[in-house]
């Protein structure tokens, strides 16, 4: 259970990261700005996922 929760948390971490490598176009090394909007999104959306599937996972258990 608590697990689910840390997920949530790293998801809202990932998305916090892929808006900062957006708007620095920095991440580990300055980016051009096609690679960070495309790394910024990629994280965005794997931070999104994260939180969709511990969200999911915290619902079947309370069934």
């Amino acid at each position: 259970m608590i697990r689910n929760y840390i997920n949530i948390i790293m998801g809202i971490l990932y998305a916090f990261i892929g808006g900062f490598v957006i708007a620095r176009n920095w991440f580990l090394m300055d980016l051009s700005p096609i690679a960070a909007i495309s790394l910024g999104v990629l994280f965005i959306a794997y931070g999104i996922f994260r939180v969709y599937r511990a969200i999911k996972a915290i619902r079947s258990n309370e069934d």
